[in-house]
């Protein structure tokens, strides 16, 4: 499991941590990633402004390396990385369980 990882990291780094996680799982096993996942159309929601204001707050900290991003930029992640299936779970405004299974 993973928690706000993939956030604060470029796309080539979390495809290598994701890579190291598909390689350590058994056949079926599954990575879980907590992370926010922004909606593919900006929109005035509440939660829109708050996933869009946590992504710059991101890209201001980790100095423009980490980003948050939509549910299919992770399933595009998931798929260079070797996972054929991605699941997503929305739970709140800022988190999202992704489940990636191999």
């Amino acid at each position: 499991m993973l928690q706000w990882v993939l956030t604060t990291w470029t796309d080539d780094e979390c495809k290598l941590i994701m890579e190291n996680c598909y390689k350590a799982l058994p056949a079926g096993g599954k990575l879980i990633a907590c992370e926010p996942v922004l909606p593919d159309d900006s929109n005035e929601s509440q939660r829109t402004r708050a996933l869009l204001e946590g992504d710059i707050f991101v890209m201001t900290i980790y100095r423009a390396k980490g980003k948050h991003r939509t549910e299919q930029e992770f399933k595009q992640l998931g798929l260079s990385a070797g996972f054929p299936h991605l699941r997503a779970f929305y739970v709140d405004y800022f988190h999202t369980l992704l489940e990636f299974q191999k």
